[in-house]
């Protein structure tokens, strides 16, 4: 009968080992899988911090391009660009102006419009209420001779 009560005890024994074993084990595998998250967060963690510097960058690229066209719209820098391209221009006058509506017909009650009817009376009422308006270059613009030579 000692032998009975022997193997209970080996029994009893390689139990708690068992118990103690897979304690370890899953702590390992908890450790690996909290190791492993921890790498992943950290690339995406650098991911975002590199995607933030280009969205920074960007932003400075922009305000810079926007000093720039800003700059450009300067009347002083109109009038050095307009003299480097040849071009003298003026403001149009009132009866110079054409106002389109969004059909693309002329506005009524303008005073281009009173002018252009006056200048040709020949024309039939209703050439001028269906013919589409074509654009003419303003008579304010006129190209000046190059200082450099002849222009192309």
């Amino acid at each position: 009968m000692r032998r009975n009560k022997r193997i209970k005890k080996r029994s009893r024994f390689a139990t708690s080992s068992m118990g103690v074993a897979s304690l370890i084990v899953t702590a390992f595998i908890m450790m690996m899988i909290f190791f492993a998250m921890n790498a992943k967060c950290s690339a995406i963690t650098r991911e975002i911090g590199a995607k933030e510097k280009e969205l920074q960058r960007l932003e400075s690229e922009l305000t810079r391009e926007k000093t720039r066209w800003d700059e450009m719209k300067v009347p002083e820098r109109l009038r050095i660009a307009l003299t480097r391209f040849g071009l003298e221009m003026d403001v149009p006058r009132e009866d110079q102006l054409v106002r389109m509506s969004k059909s693309g017909v002329p506005v009524p009650g303008q005073f281009a419009l009173n002018r252009l009817r006056q200048s040709a009376p020949a024309k039939s009422a209703v050439a001028r209420t269906s013919a589409p308006v074509r654009r003419m270059s303003s008579p304010s613009v006129s190209r000046r001779a190059s200082r450099h030579g002849v222009r192309k």
